[in-house]
């Protein structure tokens, strides 16, 4: 059990440490609203029932990547900076880890294997919960569809529920949808 905990942690902290080092830009655009629509990107979902959405082009990236150790990866990142700072007042992250080249296809769970975790992980982080919700190790209910990918963007489709391991809430994340850019 301590050992699953463990791991989720530390996924939870590669997931943040990626979601804040992609969405790095110039404060001022990240949170004019009259600039967020002009690309067409979007990350959005139902998050208990509300709608959450991000639309601000430097606050969005998708990377999809060979690793050195013979896995595949895809991290998707959505956030929305908190007014006047340089934190995110709310994120949702996806890292999907194969062992084959990742493909327009759907998703499903997460299973240790030699590497670590292969699968999909989703995090959802709410600044002013001050609590970061990920994918249950022991029991993953989350689906991704990559629907399009292309030079400068994919598409796709993802839901799960998500659990704060310290307190045991849990976050139900529906509806989510994505066009976001590439950044490799």
């Amino acid at each position: 059990m301590k050992k699953i905990i463990k791991i989720n942690w530390a996924l939870l902290a590669v997931m943040l440490l990626f979601a804040s080092s992609s969405c790095e830009s110039n404060e001022e655009d990240d949170i004019n609203p009259a600039d967020t629509d002009n690309s067409g990107y979007f990350l959005k979902a139902k998050v208990d029932g509300k709608i959450v959405e991000f639309k601000t082009e430097t606050l969005l990236s998708v990377e999809i990547e060979p690793g050195s150790n013979g896995t595949y990866s895809l991290a998707l990142s959505g956030g929305r900076q908190s007014s006047g700072q340089n934190s995110l007042e709310e994120s949702i992250a996806v890292i999907l880890t194969e062992t084959s080249p990742i493909k327009e296809k759907t998703y499903t769970g997460l299973v240790p294997f030699e590497f670590g975790l292969k699968g999909v992980l989703l995090g959802y982080a709410l600044d002013v919960e001050y609590i970061a919700y990920t994918t249950d190790v022991k029991n993953p209910n989350v689906n991704l569809e990559i629907t399009e990918i292309k030079p400068n963007f994919v598409k796709g489709k993802f839901k799960e529920v998500v659990i704060d391991f310290l307190s045991g809430k849990t976050k139900t994340i529906t509806e989510g949808e994505f066009f976001a850019p590439r950044r490799n």
